[in-house]
């Protein structure tokens, strides 16, 4: 069986979680839209990878299962804002036009799923 391709995905759902809960420290991005719906993005797509590779789950290395659960875990820890703000439109978050750290999580996390 070939795990490449299951194991750069799971790696990548194991970074943009950790970003995303490193994210909710953050006092703009906890509050954002931007983070409100690419936590939401990236759990539904978790959810689909943990069901389409649920039996390869079993036969995963331990180091790779491990990630798997980690993931599972942290994403038990990310609660999206109930009212989120359009921090950029609102003129609070300062980055660049056209750069956010939870879309550029996000967008990585789709170019490995398509690539």
């Amino acid at each position: 069986m070939n795990y490449v391709r299951t194991i750069i995905q799971l790696r990548g759902f194991h970074f943009a979680v950790g970003t995303i809960v490193n994210q909710e420290n953050d006092p703009l991005c906890s509050n954002c839209i931007a983070f409100a719906k690419t936590a939401q993005a990236i759990i539904a797509g978790f959810v689909e990878f943990e069901s389409a590779h649920a039996a390869e789950r079993k036969k995963l290395p331990e180091e790779f299962s491990f990630l798997f659960d980690d993931v599972c875990d942290k994403l038990a820890l990310i609660e999206p804002p109930e009212e989120p703000v359009r921090q950029k439109k609102e003129g609070n978050c300062k980055l660049p036009e056209g750069v956010c750290y939870c879309k550029s999580v996000l967008a990585l996390l789709q170019s490995i799923k398509s690539g």
